[in-house]
């Protein structure tokens, strides 16, 4: 009867509801993300696993899944996005249940990997699929309730986690990815739709390949830098491999008939730019989620869950920005939408470096939901501009060459915001270390969380050492909120700059259809109105014309 139903609904409120169970997908891939981190003294104490066993459960998931998203992309658009997303949901099912059950670090390791090839397939599928089921008129709107479920991921980790940590054993931050994945995969049978681009040449597999090894040797480099410096053979043949690997493939990429990368898709400015809006998006994200919990926690003194808590104004801004910025796309356009959010995320940004010990959390939740505002606006409409410049027939590549950049900008971010963060930290606490013993010294130095674990050793508490390392954190939190800022700016006047003021679809843009429809440009779409993605298909067969 419940399947009956479903089938009966309208198409649009389907689609609704196809965005939904899409959103609890990419919900779970990114609270896997952090979800870990929380639990590794758990895991570690029960599977007797060293510090290298507890970096390698962490990585293994981060570096399959920065790596196979090209390739899942490229596999979507050929043998159809719906199936490979359902099999990448398989995937991850099937190695969360690996790791719940788990009894040895070498198997979880393993059981994390598989998980991180199934998130890695998931990710940028979810977005093709969203893409190619809404037009013109509500893509944006559902590309930013998309964006935002990714986002309310990171800071569920933590929270998630702790709850389940203070009532269950380490197993059970896998046990709960299970529910979760079986009402996805079960919806997502009967509410999806299948799409992929029948005329697309065949697969060139090391074509597909290349660039998914320099992604994985790149985010290994970057990982392992800060970790063993970036001198460590460790840290530059990786980097020197990826760098190997991406020559390889661009003079592949150069001399091929059929190039993995349609060169076409490179030279629109909606995607070029889109892109470059996202990639700035996602590294003052990434800075926020990595030095304002640690704020939280380890200078406010919040448990990991009231901390999680506290990010909620930035997810409510994110939520209430990507609920209507298909409204503020279709009234203002694409490039003064995603540069006004750019703007907003400044200001969020800019809020944030002024943080001292005296200020109050609400100046703090002020500066959290203006960045989220920001990133919602314009993540939403960058996105949008992207997807619609690679069209039905591209969606899958589209959306898994803008992830893959997304991810790495991530982790390249971490790493050289983490090295300020350090660097700042440590040259201003300096003074105040010279009153400590050696060792007591070199722990505080290492970090925020270490210098509160040995001002409680110290009489009274050690409120000086807690002062004079809170201050100093806030002095290189702000030194990263203003680094992150900088990059937002050059984002927005690069996208008032380059970005088409409106994101016409690509088959009235492109040549043929200005032949057809007579309104390839964007004042002319503008003027006229631009038919919608099903209306576009519908007037012009899948010819594959960027092909």
């Amino acid at each position: 009867m419940l399947m009956t139903n479903i089938l009966e609904m309208p198409v649009l409120t389907r689609k609704w509801w196809m965005l939904t169970v899409t959103c609890l997908s990419v919900i779970v891939v990114s609270l896997d993300l952090t979800i870990l981190n929380i639990a590794l003294p758990a895991i570690s104490a029960g599977l007797h696993a060293g510090t290298g066993d507890l970096q390698w459960l962490v990585g293994a998931y981060s570096l399959v899944f920065a790596g196979v998203m090209l390739p899942a992309g490229m596999v979507g658009d050929r043998l159809g996005r719906k199936r490979l997303l359902l099999a990448g949901l398989a995937l991850f099912l099937a190695a969360s249940l690996w790791c719940a059950l788990s009894v040895s670090a070498g198997e979880l390791i393993a059981a994390r990997a598989l998980m991180g090839l199934g998130a890695g397939i998931m990710f940028p599928l979810s977005l093709a699929v969203v893409s190619a089921a809404f037009g013109d008129d509500d893509r944006p709107k559902a590309i930013g309730i998309l964006t935002a479920a990714v986002a309310l991921g990171l800071p569920l980790g933590p929270v998630l986690g702790g709850l389940l940590l203070q009532h269950f054993s380490w197993h059970s931050v896998f046990w709960i990815n299970v529910p979760a994945v079986c009402v996805t995969l079960a919806a997502g049978v009967v509410l999806m739709p299948e799409s992929r681009n029948s005329a697309a040449p065949p697969l060139d597999v090391l074509g597909a390949l290349l660039p998914a090894g320099a992604v994985t040797c790149l985010v290994w480099g970057v990982i392992n830098g800060p970790e063993h410096g970036w001198m460590a053979r460790s840290t530059w043949l990786p980097l020197a491999g990826s760098a190997v690997l991406l020559a390889a493939f661009l003079g592949r990429e150069h001399r091929s008939a059929n190039p993995v990368i349609d060169p076409a898709l490179v030279r629109d400015k909606r995607f070029t730019w889109g892109t470059a809006a996202t990639i700035a998006v996602s590294v003052a994200l990434f800075g926020i989620l990595f030095v304002v919990p640690q704020y939280l926690q380890s200078v406010l003194g919040d448990d990991p869950i009231s901390a999680g808590l506290r990010l909620l104004p930035m997810m409510g801004g994110l939520l209430v920005a990507g609920g209507v910025a298909g409204q503020v796309v279709r009234a203002a356009g694409t490039r003064l939408t995603v540069a006004a959010g750019l703007a907003l995320l400044t200001g969020g940004l800019a809020m944030l470096s002024q943080i001292h010990l005296a200020t109050g959390y609400a100046f703090v939740a002020a500066g959290l939901a203006l960045c989220g505002l920001g990133t919602g606006a314009a993540i939403a409409a960058a996105m949008d501009a992207v997807m619609t410049a690679a069209g039905s027939d591209d969606a899958g590549i589209g959306a898994s060459v803008n992830s893959a950049l997304r991810q790495v900008a991530g982790a390249i971010a971490v790493a050289v915001l983490g090295s300020v963060l350090s660097a700042t930290y440590a040259r201003d606490l300096r003074p105040a270390l010279a009153v400590l013993p050696g060792r007591e010294a070199a722990e505080a130095r290492a970090s925020i969380t270490q210098a509160a674990e040995v001002a409680s050793r110290l009489p009274s508490g050690g409120s000086a050492l807690r002062i004079a390392a809170g201050t100093a954190f806030l002095h290189g939190m702000s030194a990263v909120m203003l680094i992150c800022a900088g990059v937002a700016t050059l984002a927005a006047l690069t996208s008032l700059r380059y970005l088409p003021g409106r994101t016409a679809p690509r088959d009235l843009a492109s040549p043929q259809g200005a032949a057809a429809g007579g309104a390839a440009s964007p004042q002319g779409v503008a003027a006229g109105g631009a038919a919608s993605a099903e209306g576009a298909a519908a007037a012009a067969p899948d010819t594959g014309t960027r092909r």
